[in-house]
């Protein structure tokens, strides 16, 4: 079974190779590389060609949100994560336009990291419960009224809030009572017709424009 490529992107030497050596006891991950700045993480997407890219914001030559941007644009394949001690709600709006994966902050346990890169590989995205709530109940409360009525069909609609409360594809599965094979049909179709790239930037938009509501989900 191939293995996880993985690419490290931190200009902190220390943190990148303490999380390189965790990383590398896992036997179903490979870190390919390490680089500090975005130009070495947009050319290190290229040459590598990792499955993930763990990126930091905050670079010495500009924003980790850029290299994000840049790989997406050459690798849309690639997953990117941030991985940062930035938990700015604007910061992590722009990740998620930008299309990453996931978002996790430095403090998180390195086992919740290990299990990010692997959910990130298969397309899943994970972010901090917390800087969730905070992001989606920020954007229900200034949300833009409504252009049109959702393109998507109530099912899709089911599927989109679920995946709002932060659930995978295989808890949405249990939930609506479906098959992931099905539930994966729903997420590519949600994708295609809001025309983004990642899932939790479909949910960003539903809440946005007002299609989705979370508040009394996450207050349960």
């Amino acid at each position: 079974m191939a293995r996880i490529r993985v690419l490290l992107v931190d200009d902190h030497a220390v943190f990148c190779d303490g999380l390189k050596t965790v990383l590398a006891l896992q036997p179903d991950l490979e870190v390919v590389g390490t680089c500090g700045t975005v130009r070495e993480a947009v050319e290190g997407a290229r040459a590598l060609q990792p499955d993930v890219v763990l990126l930091d914001v905050h670079l010495p030559d500009g924003s980790g949100i850029d290299a994000a941007s840049g790989i997406k644009r050459e690798r849309p394949q690639t997953q990117v994560v941030i991985l940062t001690s930035d938990d700015d709600e604007a910061v992590l709006r722009t990740a998620l336009q930008a299309g990453v994966t996931g978002y996790l902050s430095k403090h998180e346990a390195s086992t919740q990291v290990i299990e990010c890169v692997r959910s990130a590989s298969r397309g899943e995205p994970l972010i901090a419960p917390y800087m969730l709530a905070r992001l989606l109940h920020g954007l229900e409360r200034r949300h833009e009224p409504a252009a049109a009525p959702a393109p998507l069909t109530p099912r899709e609609l089911q599927v989109l809030r679920e995946l709002a409360q932060g659930h995978d594809n295989e808890r949405v599965a249990r939930t609506l009572r479906m098959s992931p094979n099905t539930v994966r049909t729903h997420v590519q179709n949600i994708l295609a017709k809001l025309q983004v790239h990642s899932k939790l930037e479909a949910v960003s938009l539903a809440v946005r424009r007002g299609w989705i509501t979370i508040s009394q989900d996450h207050a349960a």
